[in-house]
Parts: structure tokens; C-alpha cells; sequence
């Protein structure tokens, strides 16, 4: 099989050039060295205290493994060096904004709604319905990326930290003309908390932008309680001053680790979003290809498309034996099929709120029906197919057929 991407910008090639000249791919010109980050992190907010050092050793671990195995072009060092220093940036400022007010640790974090299941299985339409009720509040990209000081009520909607986040975001979009039809970004839309456990350099964000193996398998097999434990006081932080009925936070992360999300928050209301993971499988590795594609020369399409159809199988099953016969049974979590959702989605947010005994206003209701007016205006449709995958669709079928039949699931390839 081969899989054929759209040409870069012209910018982009001309960028990788300078790295090619030099015969470092840019190494020479951008350090990732672990100590030069945190020393310049420091020097550019006049801060010093990173908080816990948890953290060293996932990052130390995904610098080798950026220097090692994600072969990065010089715009791949430049994306990873700007990425990775703002967080570390970020990471101080929270740091302060908690020595400064220790009372932000006294806020309490209650019945969070929690939204996960697979990639492109319906999450972001869902958590995206969730957000426009003004009861909900959920982690907007602007905050998540800089967090501090933290979000004013008065001010979250005209915040200068938007027009800054913007113009980040525009990055992005330039780097690949097939990435904004994939995946919707903006500074005032809701995002992932992977964007909060970056801050503790555990998350599955690093491994969809890069090809870190090594990374990767530090994160699955490590205890993630300290990341756990600091998405809990950071949501503290960020609703101090904009407090909302509850939070909804949505991450596909969150299906690998169940029991330490309950650990964190025993009362949360999970839901869990299913769908033909081959056709998730399909539309993941088109987007996870761009995604790297805009870092390295060197994307082994292949080889990502095989370790998630097998990571996937593994995780599902874990998952769907832990609901009904592990530690998570009993555990009042909601399904929610792709299929359905997409046919009455307004009808499944009403389900979920039967169900949690909650209210769903008329103007919540308006709000919701408007952003699916929206939905897909003036984008680019995402075309991919499960062909292009190389797998066999028969093989992939026996793979995944106790979780198909398990959630009902209809065929879509």
C-alpha cells in the first residue's frame, strides 16, 4: 500500500532545506537538550520553581526519544523546541499562581462529566453539543495553553491570550493544507485535557505528533498518578475564578486509564463513545500521518497503522473485561454509539441528562441546535478509506468482533 499526502507549502520545504544544508536536520541550529530548556524556560519568565520533578523523567524521556526515532526535519525541532517551551513556560507561571494563592487547592472538583472513547468516534461533536450549555464548563484551548494568570469570568471571551493562541494555531493550519479539514482548532473552542497532562510530559499528545515509540511505551506502562493528580489541582486553578456547574472534559486517553480517572474523580459521569474501529482506524491514521508528516520526512505510515490496530484490539478488551468483570463494574458509565449520536444528537445529550437527573434548558437546547447548524461550514471534507490502510479487512473484522458484538456496533467498511 502507499499512502499519498498533498505537497507541503513551499515555505515548509524551503525551511527543511536550511536543516538539510547544514547535514544535521537542523540539530545544530535547535537544541532539545533537557537542561538548556528548563534553563531558558526559567530565564524567560524570571521563575524557578517547576513544582514536583515527576515531570524530569517523562520529558527526558521524550527529548531522546525526539533526538532518537521521530528523525525531525529543522521544522520538526522548531514545532517540538516552540511546543515543548511553552509548556515548560507554563508550567512555572501555574506553578506561582499556586504558591501565591494556596487557597486555589481548597476548590472542589465535583461530578466532572467525562467524555471518551476512541479517536474520530464522536467525542469532539459531543463534547463540542456539551459545551454551548452555559452550565458546563469546559477547557477552552486558549487556557489550556496559557493558564496563567488564571481566566477571569469578566474577561474569558475577550482575553488577549485568544488573539496570541490564534495566531499559534495559524502554524498549524499553514504547515499542511489537509490538516483543517481533519481536525478543527481554535483558541474559544473546547479542547482535550492532553493538553493538561502535558504539563507533567505524560500524555498521548507527544504520540500522535511524533514517532516516539520508546515514549510511548514509557507513558502505557508507568503509574500516571502524579498526571492525575496535577489535572485535578489544574482544574482547580482554572475554575477559581470561573466556576461553571460542573466540568466536561473529554479525552481519548481517558479509555486506557479508567480506574486511575476514577481514582482522581470517584464521582465522575463517563461516557463512553463507540464506533467501527475500522473506520476510526482509517480516518486516526490519515490525521496522525499529517500530524507527523508536518515534523519528519520519514513517516512510516505502516508501521503506525499496524501498532494502532493492535494497540486498539488490546486496549478494548481490557476495557469492555474491566467494565463487566474487573474493577470498573458497577460503575454507572454511559454508552454512546456513533451512529446514534450522529442520527439524534440532540436527542443523546437529552438521554445523558435523563440520566444524570440533570436539566437541560431551552436555551441550552437553541445554543446546541445552532453549532450543529454549523457543524462542517465552509471546511474541507476529510477523505480517507479504510483501504488505504494496508490491513485485511477480514483479519481486522476477527480482531475486533467480541467489542463489535459486545456494544452492537454496525459495520462501516
Amino acid at each position: 500500500m502507499a499512502w499519498n499526502p498533498e505537497p507541503q507549502p513551499r515555505w515548509v520545504d524551503a525551511i527543511k532545506a536550511l536543516g538539510d544544508n547544514l547535514g544535521d536536520s537542523g540539530r545544530s541550529m535547535v537544541s532539545l537538550e533537557q537542561e538548556y530548556l528548563l534553563a531558558s524556560a526559567a530565564a524567560n519568565t524570571g521563575l524557578e520553581d517547576f513544582g514536583d520533578d515527576w515531570f524530569r523523567e517523562p520529558l527526558g524521556v521524550l527529548l531522546r526519544a525526539l533526538e532518537e526515532e521521530a528523525q525531525l526535519t529543522l521544522v520538526g525541532r522548531l514545532l517540538a523546541r516552540a511546543e515543548i517551551q511553552r509548556i515548560l513556560q507554563n508550567r512555572l507561571r501555574v506553578q506561582d499562581v499556586w504558591s501565591r494563592h494556596p487557597e486555589i487547592l481548597e476548590e472542589q472538583v465535583t461530578a466532572p462529566v467525562v467524555i471518551t472513547g476512541l479517536g474520530r468516534s464522536g467525542t469532539t461533536l459531543l463534547h463540542e453539543l456539551l459545551a454551548q450549555d452555559p452550565d458546563n464548563r469546559v477547557l477552552h484551548q486558549w487556557e489550556a495553553m496559557y493558564s496563567a494568570p488564571p481566566p477571569e469570568r469578566e474577561s474569558f471571551h475577550s482575553d488577549a491570550r485568544i488573539a496570541a493562541v490564534e495566531r499559534e494555531l495559524v502554524v498549524m493550519d499553514e504547515c499542511d493544507p489537509a490538516f483543517p479539514a481533519m481536525h478543527e482548532l481554535g483558541p474559544t473552542l473546547p479542547t482535550e485535557c492532553i493538553y493538561i497532562f502535558a504539563h507533567q510530559f505524560a500524555t498521548d499528545k507527544f504520540t500522535g505528533e511524533f514517532f516516539v515509540p520508546s515514549y510511548a511505551i514509557w507513558n502505557a506502562t508507568h503509574d500516571l498518578t502524579p498526571a492525575y493528580d496535577y489535572h485535578r489541582r489544574f482544574l482547580k486553578m482554572l475554575q477559581w475564578r470561573n466556576h461553571g456547574a460542573r466540568w466536561v472534559l473529554k479525552t481519548p486517553s481517558f479509555l486506557n486509564n479508567l480506574g486511575k480517572l476514577y481514582a482522581t474523580y470517584p464521582d465522575a459521569r463517563v461516557v463512553i463513545a463507540h464506533r467501527d474501529p475500522l473506520r476510526v482506524i482509517g480516518s486516526l491514521a490519515n490525521l496522525m500521518g499529517t500530524l507527523q508528516r508536518m515534523r519528519s520526512d520519514q513517516v512510516n505510515f505502516q508501521l503506525q497503522i499496524e501498532g494502532m490496530a493492535a494497540g486498539f484490539a488490546a486496549m478494548l478488551e481490557r476495557m469492555t473485561a474491566a467494565r463487566h468483570d474487573g474493577a470498573l463494574a458497577g460503575r454507572p458509565i454511559v454508552d454512546v454509539r456513533y451512529s446514534e449520536l450522529v442520527a439524534d444528537p440532540l436527542g443523546t445529550v437529552e438521554r445523558l441528562y435523563e440520566g444524570w437527573g440533570l436539566s437541560l434548558s431551552a436555551d441550552a437546547r437553541r445554543a446546541m441546535a445552532r453549532r450543529l447548524a454549523q457543524q462542517g461550514h465552509g471546511q474541507r471534507a476529510h477523505r480517507y478509506r479504510f483501504e488505504d490502510t494496508g490491513l485485511d479487512r477480514e483479519e481486522e473484522r476477527a480482531r475486533f468482533a467480541r467489542y463489535m458484538a459486545h456494544y452492537e456496533l454496525a459495520e462501516e467498511v
